[in-house]
């Protein structure tokens, strides 16, 4: 399944992802991971930073499901599907390293990624939006900044 350029966007402007990961006998984990990307139009890549829940829970079934949500438009999505945990021994590191690097500028050591392949795409939405259809993701940006209380730098909303 191909990643469409709106959720790349919305990749793009998530500070946070979470990766949700099981271990072989079905105990669920999830946990926020910071550095992440969308990679070659079909998977999601996440390094590896302090996740040993996760690396251990891939090894062990390897599905994992990732979810994204911009807070201010409080949109995003869930992809599910077959996860990897690739090391420096593996064929695509470098080339995934060198788009995590980017991220992080070299301040985050990491030495292993995760990366999930897009099976399944779902969109997430806030509830306002299915329970007011007229809400416009401009209304729903303008009540998070007033929730949030962020300002922009000429002391607007």
């Amino acid at each position: 399944m191909t990643l469409d350029p709106n959720v790349i966007r919305l990749i793009d402007e998530s500070v946070l992802c979470w990766l949700a990961t099981s271990s072989l006998s079905g105990e669920p984990s999830v946990s926020p991971k910071e550095v992440f990307a969308a990679f070659d139009n079909n998977s999601i890549i996440i390094a590896n930073i302090a996740s040993p829940n996760s690396a251990r829970n891939i090894r062990e079934n390897p599905k994992g499901c990732v979810s994204f949500v911009n807070v201010f438009s409080q949109k995003g999505y869930q992809i599910k599907g077959a996860a990897q945990y690739l090391s420096k021994d593996d064929d695509e590191f470098i080339q995934i390293e060198q788009v995590l690097l980017e991220i992080t500028q070299g301040k985050y050591p990491f030495k292993s990624v995760f990366r999930v392949m897009a099976e399944e795409i779902n969109e997430i939405l806030a509830p306002r939006y299915r329970l007011f259809p007229e809400t416009t993701e401009q209304d729903q940006i303008s009540s998070a900044l007033l929730t949030y209380g962020v300002r922009s730098q000429d002391g607007c909303n």
